[in-house]
């Protein structure tokens, strides 16, 4: 296993582990694929809408997200009990909000954002081949989750299949190409753990260019990348 050490490391690290919830949680508030959202409704627990939805900037030739564009609607039972289950994941409670994902995944198996979530519990319970069953059913349900994609990346990553993380990103780009959330996650990919500086440069680009005002840390990493690849550029001119 290959790790390529960056001065940036222990910052982008860091918010690597802070964001595992955060940003699987995106979606959520859409119920994930299970029916239209209730005006202004956000999890506590969802990180700001740019790291996670890929929100427009002020570019108006931006499309919108094609899973949250297009829900599913769904019995008003169902909405209930995916409301319930999203409470139990803010607090944390896995067991309870367990129980009652896998209920929804029973009784309605067509629809993604239970199994996305499902799949959120079993990884913070470190059950991660039950966590990649649930999010790979996610994808089945719904090609279009995007968030799907990112969490079973993010395990794939975890247990060194870098490769299977990229094909992953790059399935989520292909659904939607301005999805800010994959490119940071892809270019964190190739910064730290592929060593390919300029297509992680290319991808952070990308997030900064979706963003409405730039986001200051990526800025920096994006200053980074420059020295290091200018760096390389003269020694290997010489």
């Amino acid at each position: 296993m290959l790790f390529i050490k960056s001065p940036a490391l222990g910052p982008r690290v860091n918010w690597l582990a802070a964001a595992l919830l955060s940003v699987t949680l995106a979606g959520c508030s859409q119920f994930g694929g299970l029916g239209k959202p209730a005006p202004g409704q956000r999890p506590a627990a969802q990180a700001p809408a740019d790291e996670t939805q890929g929100v427009a900037g002020a570019d108006p030739t931006l499309t919108p997200n094609p899973y949250l564009a297009n829900p599913v609607d769904a019995p008003r039972q169902a909405q209930a009990l995916f409301g319930q289950a999203l409470a139990a994941l803010r607090a944390e409670q896995w067991q309870k909000a367990e129980v009652l994902l896998q209920e929804l995944t029973v009784e309605h198996p067509t629809l993604s954002g239970p199994w996305l979530n499902l799949g959120i519990v079993y990884h913070h319970t470190e059950r991660l081949p039950q966590a990649e069953e649930a999010l790979n059913q996610a994808i089945a349900a719904n090609g279009k989750n995007l968030d799907a994609y990112n969490q079973l990346a993010v395990i794939k990553r975890h247990q060194g299949d870098f490769a299977a993380a990229e094909k992953l990103y790059l399935q989520a780009l292909d659904v939607w190409p301005q999805h800010a959330a994959s490119h940071r996650n892809l270019g964190i990919l190739y910064d730290l753990y592929l060593g390919q500086f300029d297509k992680a440069l290319g991808h952070f680009e990308s997030y900064q260019q979706l963003q409405a005002q730039p986001d200051r840390q990526i800025t920096g990493w994006i200053a980074d990348l420059k020295r290091r690849l200018q760096n390389v550029a003269q020694v290997e001119g010489r």
